[in-house]
């Protein structure tokens, strides 16, 4: 479902509305209601995925003794049925935000799910009421696209309600922000506006219409995702709730190790808890960890070779970072002082094309079309 959708309106107005007319004991009840009634009439199996995990969670978290065996149990079961339906995904290579055969928000719900029973299991978080885990489960605004919000961030919020007339003024305007980067920045100026300009050239396979292209998925994406995001992060501040930021200039850090500490915030910050620090405590291996924790970024968006290679190459990029950051700082140390802020400029737009170049690996129809791209971007002199 769009969020630049009438519907989606419609549940953003209905449970604010309700949430905030409802007696303050039953608040988190509407809520939950709501957000189990949204699911049923936009996607029923979603709904009833959501619903089977939830008791999964409560049984092995809650009702049960959080062992390592029975943690893990769970786990695996939740994260089978994700692979299960990642794997029989419909690809589109023209739209990434497409996702046809995986029921609504399953990747995002699925995520907390495992959050929850680790930090049941390392002890960070203490038996749970089933409602609490409800609450957090069904919690609309980002029910669809993220972020991956924590438990104990949830909690907090949960037991600090009030209403606030500052955060809803807050919530409408991240709302419309969003809304602006969806429409105007992304449909109307990069879509359409850059569009009619690259399909102005005559010569359709020039590098330089294949860098515009290049130029022009970067920023629609990122436009594209972050306003979605801005529209979840409103959502929830009109309800009350402070849900963690999900991007923080992305395409103005100095390297890809900080890209990735500011683009997809939530998804990073859980593959580093769950992904590269068990990795790194087993093998001692940063670099190992940063190629498992890319990989894994890589197919939790899609189960197909294109997301593979896409997290390899950003795992590749972090270790030979991770390998050149030494002399890297020494050279930045050593510069003077007036070509301290060329030099971050460079750094910049190097980073920013090291992702951007990346993304033509999941445009591309093939991989082989990637590998074409690629071969006319840089040696397009042979």
């Amino acid at each position: 479902m769009s969020y630049l959708s009438i519907t989606w309106l419609f549940w953003i107005w209905l449970t604010v509305s309700l949430y905030w007319l409802a007696p303050p004991a039953w608040r988190m009840a509407v809520l939950a209601a709501l957000s189990f009634l949204f699911l049923v009439s936009i996607s029923p199996l979603s709904a009833a995925l959501l619903v089977g995990f939830t008791l999964v969670c409560h049984v092995a978290s809650n009702h049960l003794a959080p062992t390592f065996r029975v943690s893990a149990v769970a786990i695996l079961g939740i994260a089978s049925a994700l692979v299960f339906f990642k794997v029989n995904q419909t690809v589109n290579t023209d739209d990434l935000f497409d996702t046809v055969a995986i029921p609504l928000g399953m990747s995002y719900y699925t995520f907390r799910c495992i959050h929850f029973i680790m930090e049941r299991y390392k002890g960070t978080v203490g038996k749970t009421s089933l409602n609490d885990l409800i609450g957090y489960l069904f919690f609309i605004p980002t029910l669809v696209v993220g972020p991956i919000h924590r438990f104990d961030d949830y909690r907090r919020d949960r037991l600090r309600q009030r209403f606030d007339p500052a955060m809803l003024s807050d919530g409408a305007e991240r709302i419309l922000y969003g809304y602006a980067k969806i429409v105007v920045l992304s449909n109307f100026l990069t879509e359409a506006l850059l569009g009619d300009a690259i399909a102005g050239f005559a010569d359709q396979d020039s590098v330089l219409v294949l860098y515009l292209k290049t130029v022009q998925n970067g920023l629609n994406l990122y436009f594209q995702f972050s306003g979605y995001s801005d529209i979840a992060i409103g959502f929830a501040r009109l309800l009350g709730f402070r849900v963690l930021e999900n991007f923080n200039w992305p395409y103005l850090q100095s390297n890809i190790s900080a890209f990735w500490r500011s683009w997809h915030i939530s998804l990073s910050r859980w593959c580093r808890d769950y992904i590269y620090g068990v990795t790194v405590a087993k093998t001692r291996s940063p670099a190992l960890g940063a190629l498992a924790t890319m990989v894994t970024i890589g197919l939790w968006h899609e189960i197909s070779l294109r997301f593979l290679l896409w997290g390899a190459y950003h795992g590749l990029g972090i270790i030979i970072w991770q390998m050149t950051q030494r002399h890297g700082d020494a050279l930045t140390a050593a510069t003077p002082a007036y070509l301290q802020r060329p030099l971050h400029v460079a750094k910049v737009i190097f980073t920013v094309h090291f992702v951007w170049f990346g993304f033509i690996i999941l445009t591309a129809e093939s991989v082989g079309a990637a590998a074409l791209t690629f071969q006319k971007l840089f040696l397009f002199w042979l």
